[in-house]
């Protein structure tokens, strides 16, 4: 009996475990999704940083964000023949959004960015750092297989927000953080004209408006580089009119001193009937011009009136 008892208390607790356990694969309320994040271009005016007037003009912004952050590359132009672009990349976000906005790159993660931003050039990182405005930072020298010098420089800079602020503002105030990298070639640039441009460099300060601007630039962006924006929409020629050629009809030949008759018979308007019955027996009535402006040119038989059968 006692065994009986326990084999149902079995079977009633194993049942109450299936009843209750929850399989995480099968509920699809936990699962976030997440879209895309698209690339748009930004007008050079919303760009988040500059490098001084030797880089040359910026051709183009690129950008991406999220919620309460922006990824930007901005453009330069290559003089040289090194494959790549002369980029100068930046990214804000909070310091709590990750450890690479508030603590350096290690050695190893600055060989694998520059061996993906230059491939095939041998790059000698400086053992000094390098100061700017935003305070020190980082880079490495080369040459490339076409002679061309090259630069990769690395940066953070713990905050960017606002200054001038004291108080309670300083303390409420959103902070933000940035990330800098920068890959540049020239071939003509010495080594210290292409630390110059790491050395001029300028940073935007950013606030929480400052955000929301550049989120609202990505739909009012335009690049000036040419052959990097979108292809102009080819023109078509306009339609020609389709001009509509009448065919001439062929009038048939009326011999002289016959009338043009149809085949059908008309009956005359009342200004005619007045002139066929004023009409000498025998004649044909006279219709003026003026009484029959209203009536066709062809002439058909004319239909006697009862008085004249």
């Amino acid at each position: 009996m006692m065994s009986r008892f326990m084999a149902i208390m079995v079977v009633i607790l194993s049942a109450s475990g299936c009843t209750t356990g929850v399989d995480t694969s099968l509920s699809t309320g936990s699962l976030k999704p997440q879209a895309p994040t698209l690339i748009a271009d930004v007008a050079p005016e919303y760009a988040a940083a500059y490098l001084p007037q030797a880089a040359g003009g910026i051709e183009a912004v690129r950008q991406s964000s999220k919620p309460d952050q922006v990824f930007q590359t901005v453009l330069y132009p290559n003089p040289g023949y090194a494959a790549g672009e002369n980029s100068l990349s930046v990214s804000i976000a909070p310091p709590s959004s990750g450890r690479s906005y508030y603590q350096a790159p290690t050695r190893r993660e600055i060989v694998a960015e520059m061996r993906t931003a230059l491939p095939d050039v041998a790059m000698a990182i400086a053992a000094a750092p390098g100061q700017n405005q935003q305070g020190a930072f980082g880079y490495a020298i080369g040459r490339s297989a076409g002679g061309d010098a090259c630069i990769f420089a690395w940066q953070i800079v713990e905050d960017i927000s606002r200054s001038g602020q004291t108080g309670w503002s300083k303390l409420a105030r959103s902070r933000y953080a940035a990330k800098i990298r920068l890959r540049y070639c020239h071939p003509e640039m010495s080594e210290a004209g292409l630390v110059s441009l790491m050395s001029g460099l300028r940073l935007r300060e950013v606030s929480a408006t400052t955000i929301e601007m550049l989120h609202f630039a990505e739909g009012s962006g335009a690049s000036s580089r040419q052959g990097y924006a979108s292809s102009p929409v080819e023109e078509r020629p306009a339609a020609k009119p389709v001009t509509v050629v009448a065919r001439s009809v062929k009038k048939p030949v009326v011999a002289k001193g016959e009338s043009r008759t149809t085949n059908a018979s008309r009956v005359l308007m009342p200004g005619e009937l007045q002139a066929v019955t004023e009409a000498q027996p025998g004649k044909s009535a006279a219709v003026s011009r003026t009484q029959t402006s209203a009536v066709t040119k062809t002439r058909s038989a004319v239909v006697p009136l009862p008085g004249d059968l």
